[in-house]
């Protein structure tokens, strides 16, 4: 059974719904603003050395500014490197492998033209580019066994530097 509206009867539902939606767009919060995100520096490498001395072998990237995102770690067990972007395995000497990947890696600007695979020394066997995908670049450093590392990079260095 349905109810007829009286003229009047909706002009008042009418005038209600109006009241309600002017109520609603002045009391309904304003869309949330984006979360800012925090800036990061775009850097792009400018070389990639080695350097033994008595404690271990040091590896040093130097880029153009800052890094300030950046993860150092071993693959898992069992895990080889692949290449960034099509996963394809990239054949590297070593035992354990130390991911070093760069974030806020500006790859329009890439002006990088050193090697992409370095000999290494003693506990480091060889040293990969992985690849530039999406904003971040990874380096393999492949190793003779799992060991310490350090990562010496401080403050306002340029350099990404991990000693093995």
């Amino acid at each position: 059974m349905s109810k007829v509206l009286s003229r009047n009867g909706f002009r008042r539902l009418a005038a209600t719904g109006a009241a309600l939606l002017a109520l609603g767009a002045v009391a309904a919060p304003a869309a949330a603003a984006a979360t800012p995100v925090a800036a990061c520096t775009p850097v792009v490498l400018k070389k990639v050395v080695t350097s033994p001395d008595s404690t271990g072998i040091g590896v040093a990237f130097t880029y153009s500014a800052t890094v300030t995102e950046k993860n150092i770690s071993y693959l898992p067990a069992g895990e080889k490197p692949t290449q960034d972007g099509s996963g394809d395995p990239i054949a590297i000497k070593g035992n354990a492998f130390i991911r070093v990947i760069v974030s806020c890696y500006n790859w329009t600007q890439d002006t990088y033209r050193g090697p992409k695979r370095l000999p290494g020394e003693g506990a480091v066997k060889e040293i990969v580019l992985g690849g530039t995908f999406e904003g971040q670049q990874t380096w393999y450093i492949g190793v003779d066994r799992k060991r310490a590392y350090d990562d010496l990079s401080r403050g306002a260095s340029v350099s990404l530097k991990v000693k093995v």
